[in-house]
């Protein structure tokens, strides 16, 4: 039975084509941490309003 993927058969022609870079520079990985800190910011962003839209509905609900 042979495996089939299509996932090595894209990296492989990727590679092929030189469209595949490693990001181990450290500019790549200063880069890599900011947008973690900022997804991190946006994450706790919507958890707040995610919360404070909760708590508004219930407040909706309980005083009709």
């Amino acid at each position: 039975m042979k495996k089939i993927s299509k996932t090595e058969s894209i990296n492989e022609r990727l590679e092929r084509e030189e469209k595949v870079t490693t990001l181990d520079r450290q500019e790549h990985i200063d880069a890599i941490i900011a947008m973690n800190k900022q997804m991190e910011a946006v994450r706790r962003e919507y958890q707040i309003k995610d919360t404070n839209s909760q708590i508004t509905a219930a407040n909706v609900i309980l005083t009709m």
